[in-house]
């Protein structure tokens, strides 16, 4: 399930080498605007390509159930795994560096995990640039321009 960013190449032979958690984006999600926050993740791929990715807590949340079900064999280790303790304690931080500090914690521990996880399809979709990525990549967010209806004029 490679995505264009890979330009041809396997995920198979691919995986994440480091990451880094750059800072926070709070972003509108809805036409309500209620908003969510999006960390901003450096990725280096065993390609050394390097992709910036915008993940929220609800991704992680997501991502530890899309491992425990793609791995019912090993649920009772994953649920003991430090992944479980990291979504807690980035949901009880206050503190937005702790915040931080803990997602790239969390996320080092996933792409240091065995192999059998670390490089399996739910992980390497995870890691992968999201349309979401490539619209804040392109900075088309900023870019949009309000629309302003002329002025009617009554005679």
């Amino acid at each position: 399930m490679a995505s264009a960013v890979f330009e041809g190449t396997s995920l198979v032979n691919m995986y994440v080498r480091g990451c880094w958690v750059n800072g926070i984006r709070r972003l509108i999600i809805s036409r309500r605007g209620d908003e969510e926050e999006f960390f901003e993740i450096r990725t280096e791929w065993s390609d050394r390509n390097v992709l910036y990715l915008h993940r929220s807590y609800s991704d992680l949340g997501r991502l530890f159930k899309r491992l425990l079900d793609s791995f019912p064999e090993d649920r009772p280790e994953l649920s003991q795994s430090p992944l479980l303790q990291g979504l807690i304690t980035i949901k009880e931080a206050r503190d937005i560096e702790a915040r931080l500090n803990e997602v790239e914690k969390l996320l080092k521990i996933i792409i240091n995990m065995p192999w059998k996880y670390s490089r399996s399809e739910v992980v390497l979709t995870f890691f992968e640039r999201s349309p979401l990525d490539q619209v804040l990549k392109n900075d088309n967010v900023h870019k949009i321009q309000p629309s302003f209806q002329s002025p009617v004029k009554i005679s």
